[in-house]
C-alpha cells in the first residue's frame, strides 16, 4: 500500500535540487508526470524494507583523563564499555524506484536540470 507521504519524499529524494523541466509545460503538467510516474514506480518496485546493521558495536576502551600539574594533579578514569550493534531498516527497492521514474520522466520529454 502506498503512502500518501512516500510520493512526496520519493520526489525530494530523487530530485533533490534538480527539477524536472520540459519546454512549454507548466508546473501543473510537470506535477502530474511525475506522480504518473511514481506511481507506476511503486507499482513496479513497492517497498521492500529488509534489516540492516547501522553501527557494528564492539568493545569502547576505557580513557584516563587528567587535569592540573604537580599537587594539583588529578586523573578520571572510566571503565571500558561493550557498545552493542544497532540495526535500522532500509528499502531494497528504492534504487529501482527512482530509476523507473527517471525513465519514465525522460520518455515522456522531461530534462532534469
Amino acid at each position: 500500500m502506498i503512502r500518501a507521504w512516500s510520493i512526496p519524499l520519493l520526489a525530494l529524494g530523487l530530485a533533490g535540487c534538480a527539477q524536472w523541466e520540459r519546454p512549454g509545460a507548466t508546473p501543473q503538467m510537470r506535477d502530474a508526470a511525475l506522480a504518473r510516474c511514481e506511481a507506476g514506480a511503486f507499482q513496479a518496485a513497492p517497498p521492500a524494507n529488509m534489516t540492516v546493521m547501522t553501527d557494528r558495536g564492539g568493545w569502547v576502551p576505557g580513557s584516563r583523563e587528567c587535569k592540573g600539574e604537580g599537587a594539583n594533579r588529578r586523573c578520571r578514569e572510566t571503565e571500558g564499555y561493550y557498545r552493542r550493534p544497532s540495526y535500522g531498516t532500509r528499502d531494497q527497492n528504492e534504487p529501482m524506484r527512482e530509476a523507473f521514474v527517471e525513465d519514465c520522466m525522460r520518455r515522456d520529454g522531461w530534462v532534469l536540470k
